[in-house]
């Protein structure tokens, strides 16, 4: 619920417990007052937090199956242990970087339209024998751009 509406509605209630208490019980007006603002108070909290507990109608997402979990933990394990030993990235991890590249290219690495596709630090990345495994962030981001191509 919007805070207008929240407002309005509460604002409803204040008066409806102030009047009852008024003119249906007789009670003077300051009690009434002290006996409607607490109502509307919790009125109003009622109506901005009653989005909170909306039911969600979507359908659940499927669980991983065991295969792509196994999958990942697999490829979580091996770029840690090659950001750390480089001869494991640049003898397991990188050719097969590097033929992941030359599908989405569709040509050789050491083009130049490769080059301008791929950008010069994926393509340092790929080609260069000395590279090194980026940080997490960094390498999502170039997995993402060779995801894009």
């Amino acid at each position: 619920m919007t805070m207008g509406r929240s407002l309005l509605f509460a604002a409803v209630v204040v008066a409806a417990v102030f009047a009852t208490a008024r003119f249906a019980m007789n009670v003077p007006v300051p009690w009434a007052l002290l006996m409607a603002l607490p109502a509307g108070a919790l009125t109003f909290a009622g109506c901005v937090l009653a989005g909170t507990f909306d039911a969600d109608w979507t359908a659940e997402p499927d669980p991983p199956s065991a295969s792509v979990t196994l999958h990942a933990t697999f490829l979580t394990e091996r770029l840690e242990r090659s950001a750390i030993d480089q001869y494991r990235f640049t003898s397991r991890v990188q050719p097969r970087l590097r033929r992941a590249a030359q599908a989405m290219v569709g040509s050789d690495l050491d083009t130049r339209d490769a080059k301008e596709r791929l950008g010069p630090d994926l393509h340092a990345l790929l080609t260069s024998p000395d590279a090194q495994l980026p940080p997490p962030k960094t390498f999502a981001a170039l997995m993402r751009r060779l995801e894009d191509l």
